[in-house]
């Protein structure tokens, strides 16, 4: 018997408010993580996204003193975790700083819309008209859009994957017209922590064949998750719901060729699957960046302590930002090359 929907808003809201307490306590540790530099918002349905219109913020952060006047910077769109259902988009301070850290770009977090309230393919699409706005308004905001790299962390590192193959799909439209066509834009990198890749193998299953089972998120958390995302079990199929379940056609032609990093939990129940993803992806000549980060939990770098950072957590975003530096610089090169 599936849950009500207004059950499932009231459990989402509940646990969304125990979600801030937590990223409050975590952002006590020192180093602090950064405030966003200044928010920006656009409205969706402009390319191709199949729900009503609404506004969708977009949250900047930039080194201090940066001019983005002066020229144009790659940048990293960040889609944030919470299984589609909880979580905003100022909880990967902490990837935000390192990220500006060690590379030279810009970083600008999405602020997609909230299952149960906007289900399956709301967050996608919100992310894929994010990508297009940031590409289209790329003069105001200084970004060069062919230096474009995803990250994210346990749905948003579902969607880093999602995304590309929904604006794949959507420049592929046969209607498309003239004055609808996408902005030029090139996705260079990908940075993936903990994804669920395929919703078509139930939670159950899942745990019983990790590692830690009794590490794996609870139940009750999951079923919330899943039930607020994709009330359709039809939809578990689809490619933008499971990158794993996509043809290897369309894995080839949406992702990048290189600079895809793919950061799994030892004590997941995501493990397997995104250890199965990386193989595939090799298999198809992409080149990949796999790492299992031994004996930690799913969003083991979110831990809710304010005493410290955990030294795994900020190791692995080190080595994550390498991937992004290579990509970034190659394709810089690249373009110094042509003109």
């Amino acid at each position: 018997m599936s849950t009500p929907p207004w059950q499932l808003q009231i459990q989402a809201i509940t646990w969304r408010n125990l979600a801030k307490t937590g990223f409050w306590f975590n952002s006590l540790a020192y180093p602090r993580p950064p405030n966003y530099t200044f928010a920006k918002s656009f409205s969706t349905g402009t390319y191709g996204s199949s729900g009503p219109k609404d506004i969708v913020y977009l949250y900047f952060y930039l080194p201090e003193g940066l001019d983005l006047k002066r020229r144009k910077h790659a940048v990293v769109v960040n889609c944030h975790g919470g299984g589609f259902t909880l979580g905003s988009a100022t909880d990967d301070r902490r990837w935000a700083s390192t990220v500006l850290k060690d590379t030279t770009a810009i970083f600008v977090s999405v602020e997609y819309r909230l299952a149960p309230e906007h289900p399956f393919p709301v967050a996608v699409e919100d992310c894929c008209e994010a990508v297009l706005h940031l590409a289209a308004s790329s003069e105001e905001f200084g970004i060069d859009p062919t230096r474009i790299a995803l990250s994210g962390f346990s749905a948003g590192a579902n969607l880093v994957f999602t995304v590309p193959l929904m604006l794949n799909s959507w420049n592929d439209r046969p209607e498309r017209q003239d004055d609808q066509s996408l902005p030029p834009f090139k996705i260079i990198s990908i940075i993936s922590f903990y994804p669920l890749l395929d919703y078509r193998q139930g939670r159950a299953s899942k745990r019983a064949a990790s590692i830690r089972p009794d590490k794996s998120l609870p139940p009750f958390l999951t079923n919330l998750f899943d039930a607020s995302y994709m009330p359709d079990p039809a939809n578990a199929s689809s490619p933008f719901a499971s990158p794993a379940a996509a043809p290897s056609d369309m894995l080839s032609q949406a992702l990048p060729a290189g600079n895809i990093g793919l950061y799994c939990c030892e004590w997941d129940m995501l493990h397997a699957e995104g250890l199965a993803f990386a193989k595939r992806l090799e298999s198809l000549g992409k080149k990949v960046e796999y790492e299992s980060i031994p004996e930690v939990v799913h969003g083991f770098d979110k831990a809710p302590n304010p005493m410290s950072v955990d030294p795994k957590a900020d190791h692995f975003h080190h080595k994550a930002c390498v991937v992004l530096h290579q990509a970034i610089e190659k394709e810089s090169r690249n373009v110094s090359t042509v003109l």
